[in-house]
């Protein structure tokens, strides 16, 4: 029998009750998924670690809304988005509508040619533009629908579905080119 889904359930009453030592490991088991969500939406490191923490304090405070503790992962990730799509808009990041813009075929960024080191990758998602990172990010690599991101953004879906196109036409171009190097 697996316990440990009897241990997770503890560990959450107990940071209910206001536990120190149980909200620690609860963010001990937790933060450093919840960065990498964070760091590749915001891309910088200080407001990512300000992002994190805000989430940490706003679970800690809401654990008692949390009815399933199989989905706390999934629940804090939400709210780690939810704070990271706050600070965008608090920030102003500009989602450009780029519907006139002439975009290569769409099938000759999808796939590079030969198999490319992911840390390369990242580093390139790193230097795409706030808006189509941003975007890009919660597409592709936490797998929301372009209608959702037009919601959680206050952008229009087609404004979303350009700039994802945008953000894979420039890392092709930034890994075609070879601008980054091992």
């Amino acid at each position: 029998m697996d316990n440990t889904g009897d241990h997770t359930v503890r560990i959450i009453e107990k940071c209910i009750e206001g536990d120190i030592k149980a909200q620690f490991i609860l963010y001990k088991m937790y933060s450093k998924a919840m960065y990498n969500i964070a760091i590749r939406i915001l891309n910088n490191r200080m407001d990512t670690e300000d992002i994190l923490q805000e989430s940490f304090i706003t679970a800690f405070g809401r654990l008692g809304e949390l009815n399933n503790e199989k989905a706390l992962g999934s629940w804090l990730k939400r709210i780690v988005i939810n704070n990271c799509i706050s600070h965008i808009r608090s920030n102003r990041v500009i989602f450009e509508d780029i519907e006139d813009y002439k975009f290569e075929s769409y099938d000759e960024y999808l796939e590079p040619e030969d198999s490319i080191d992911p840390t390369i990758v990242h580093k390139a998602i790193k230097e795409l533009p706030d808006g189509c990172r941003t975007v890009l990010v919660l597409h592709a690599l936490e797998n929301y629908k372009h209608r959702e991101i037009a919601e959680m953004l206050e952008i229009s879906e087609s404004t979303s579905k350009t700039q994802y196109r945008r953000a894979l036409m420039l890392l092709n171009n930034m890994l075609k080119h070879k601008i980054y190097v091992n």
